[in-house]
């Protein structure tokens, strides 16, 4: 890196090396059964330049020939985009929990095992199950060095794991499961298998909802899905180009004053969480609505001189790529109501769990229409089966507009942080 960065530095006005090392090791069933084990190794260089006052790159796997990565660099440069930034300096890491030693040492086949396991518990319950999952541990370290004085680097640790069960009865798929990742090890296998079978038991009874508008309440698993009109809206490089419907309403109230959505890459173990970003600023929790008021946008060192804004720590890449303002781990406030007094008080409504075809939405201008792959039709207080054939539809920012609670606890699944979602009343069609 150091001689990539030489040899950069005579030609370049400024220059920046990123190096990222991993190592994955990955355990995959399907059918009910192991279907492999694959280890996967990545070592790659990014090399980033301001020649000119414009942005030159160039990228390679293949370390014996640094002169030539260099060289591509700077004839980028000469088509590169203008730059509106400097190289920082120096930068004070976050304090955040990203490596965890437990799965550097765990063994994927001790996985393997647990995963099967799990699959054997859901097959006593229900035999003609087809179940499938994945368990995949990584290890990595990260480099960033530039002309400017920054030496900064980190070690991470991956985990994941997922258990699903599909079923056919009577001509009809039903599809459960549920995946968890952090950069710690987790211990969940028993847990999924348990909530595989509880899924499949409340599905049991199969009911088509009638055509109308109902409260619905959306999970955890299920509300990511409409929080992508947040985290895209707030994308400062959308901003920029002025594809975000929220470009220019800084300062407006745009959704309930119950929610406050941040960008926070300070929690521990969570699996968008980092010290740095991938520039080497620290990174940060960034408040992007606060009592539903839009207080801030995510920026990259570029696009933040390009709007004459402060970066907010979002610069993220692998280093294939420039950067570009990216997320970390999405977290929305709790309210005060439980998942049980939410259906108590409905009357007549639906329970969305897991969601289909929520990508064929405009999510960036806040439509969604999505099919409800798995949920329940509610009455009097009670589920009374798997809602059938249909699908749920409206407008973000209307449907975030109209919420009768917020769950009292917020579930961490990933880089998502939040809790159920209780909306007054959403489009559902059936048929």
């Amino acid at each position: 890196m150091e001689k990539i960065l030489d040899l950069a530095g005579r030609s370049a006005d400024a220059a920046e090396v990123l190096c990222v090392e991993s190592e994955s090791r990955r355990a995959e069933f399907e059918n009910n059964r192991l279907k492999y084990i694959t280890t996967k190794s990545v070592r790659g260089v990014g090399l980033r330049v301001i020649c000119n006052g414009r942005i030159g790159f160039s990228s390679t796997t293949d370390l014996s020939r640094p002169e030539r990565l260099v060289e591509h660099a700077l004839e980028s440069a000469k088509y590169g985009q203008e730059a509106k930034f400097e190289f920082p300096a120096c930068s004070q890491p976050a304090a955040v929990g990203v490596y965890d030693p437990r799965v550097v040492d765990f063994p994927v086949e001790e996985g393997a095992k647990a995963t099967e396991a799990a699959i054997g518990t859901i097959l006593t319950a229900y035999p003609r199950a087809q179940c499938g999952g994945d368990v995949v541990k990584q290890v990595g370290k990260q480099r960033i060095i530039n002309t400017s004085g920054l030496d900064i680097s980190f070690e991470y640790t991956q985990f994941s794991c997922c258990t699903s069960a599909l079923l056919v009865r009577d001509g009809n798929l039903l599809w459960v499961g549920d995946h968890e990742s952090s950069c710690a090890l987790l211990d969940v296998w028993e847990k999924q298998a348990d909530k595989a079978i509880a899924d499949i038991r409340s599905a049991e009874r199969e009911v088509v909802p009638e055509p109308g508008t109902y409260p619905v309440i959306f999970t955890p698993d299920a509300i990511g899905s409409l929080l992508d009109t947040f985290e895209q809206g707030t994308n400062g490089k959308l901003v920029q180009k002025e594809m975000s419907p929220l470009t220019g309403k800084l300062g407006e109230q745009i959704v309930d004053n119950r929610i406050t959505i941040t960008d926070d890459a300070t929690l521990d173990f969570a699996a968008g969480s980092c010290p740095v970003d991938d520039e080497g600023l620290a990174a940060r929790r960034n408040v992007l609505i606060e009592n539903g008021v839009l207080k801030q946008y995510l920026f990259d060192l570029q696009t933040a001189g390009m709007m004459n804004a402060a970066p907010t720590g979002n610069g993220m890449r692998g280093f294939q790529s420039q950067p570009s303002p990216g997320s970390t781990n999405l977290a929305v406030n709790a309210g005060d109501m439980p998942y049980e007094k939410m259906l108590v008080d409905m009357k007549r409504g639906l329970v969305a769990d897991q969601l289909l075809g929520a990508g064929q939405s405009n999510i960036l201008a806040g439509e969604f229409s999505v099919n409800v792959d798995l949920g329940y039709l509610v009455e009097n207080g009670e589920i009374v089966g798997r809602a059938k054939d249909c699908m749920v539809a409206g407008n973000v920012f209307e449907a975030f507009n109209s919420i009768i609670a917020l769950g009292d606890r917020s579930a961490l699944k990933g880089s998502l942080k939040a809790p159920h979602f209780y909306f007054a009343g959403l489009n559902v069609a059936s048929g």
